[in-house]
């Protein structure tokens, strides 16, 4: 029989082995956890390297590409894209004069123009009426035509002297045509809130010279073409080249540029041509009406 001595120093070696045993196998589960958590990292960069990941493109983006929209440009040259919208200098110079003249900073914001009933007759057809207009360009002045169109004069004066065209955009230019404006939405289907009715000019006997450069005209939206439209309301247009000079009578004629039509040819050169937009936007900063 083992003394007690003998039994509690067995007892102890015996507990020191089993306890050497757990640690050993401790390291052991912990030596294969790491591992494996080594080995799936590894796996997942591989994964990713060889392209088992997906990648969405940034809206309103495009690759290898350079899209055009207007006075700016979007220029994308890689995957990586670069945007860039910066305005051509000659946009720049517009903006800040209009700036100047006391207009929104871009050529798109809203202005808030009043809407109103046709006004009643003011004018006096035996007077003499000009508009001197203001531009980001340069000032043109045009003569209107009491006579032969009044109730276009009559509009004209009347919406020039509530403020109308004041920092509205030049929206519909094409060279060697025409120069169109008076629309306060800038967007070609703004008008002042109203529209009336009278004859364009009489036929000529050289169709080519119905409207001789530098005619100022009224836009209508009436389809189809008719010699009396309907829908003369804020917008007009100035004849720039040969084109505009041989439309038909159907426009109200109702002044003439007689001063400053190389203002009206330096807008008409910014133009496009599709018209809408223009490469450079144009303002009218101010029209002021004299009568004498």
């Amino acid at each position: 029989m083992p003394t007690e001595k003998r039994a509690r120093k067995r007892a102890a070696r015996d507990a020191k082995q089993a306890a050497a045993q757990r640690a050993q196998k401790r390291r052991s589960t912990v030596r294969r956890a790491i591992t494996v958590i080594i080995l799936v990292v590894v796996a997942g960069g591989i994964y990713l390297l060889v392209g088992g990941g997906s990648s969405k493109p940034t809206a309103g983006k495009k690759t290898g590409a350079t899209t055009t929209t207007g006075p700016t440009s979007t220029t994308s040259t890689s995957a990586t894209t670069t945007t860039t919208t910066t305005p051509p200098a000659a946009q720049v110079a517009a903006d800040a004069a209009s700036v100047a003249g006391g207009c929104p900073s871009s050529t798109s914001a809203k202005l808030n123009k009043a809407s109103y009933k046709a006004p009643a007759m003011t004018i006096d057809t035996t007077k003499t009426y000009t508009a001197t207009v203001k531009t980001d360009a340069g000032t043109f002045v045009i003569t209107l035509d009491a006579k032969a169109s009044p109730v276009a004069v009559n509009s004209f004066v009347f919406l020039a002297q509530k403020g109308f065209f004041n920092c509205v955009i030049f929206h519909r230019v094409i060279p060697a045509f025409v120069v169109q404006g008076g629309d306060p939405t800038g967007l070609g289907s703004g008008g002042p809130g109203y529209m009336f009715t009278e004859a364009g000019p009489p036929p000529v006997t050289n169709a080519g010279a119905q409207y001789p450069l530098g005619s100022v005209a009224m836009a209508n939206s009436n389809s189809p073409a008719t010699t009396t439209p309907t829908t003369n309301g804020s917008q007009f247009f100035i004849v720039t080249g040969s084109q505009g000079e041989s439309l038909p009578p159907d426009y109200v004629l109702f002044g003439q540029v007689t001063s400053g039509m190389n203002v009206v040819d330096q807008i008409s050169n910014d133009g496009s041509t599709a018209g809408v937009p223009p490469t450079i936007t144009h303002r009218m900063l101010t029209v002021t009406i004299a009568e004498s």
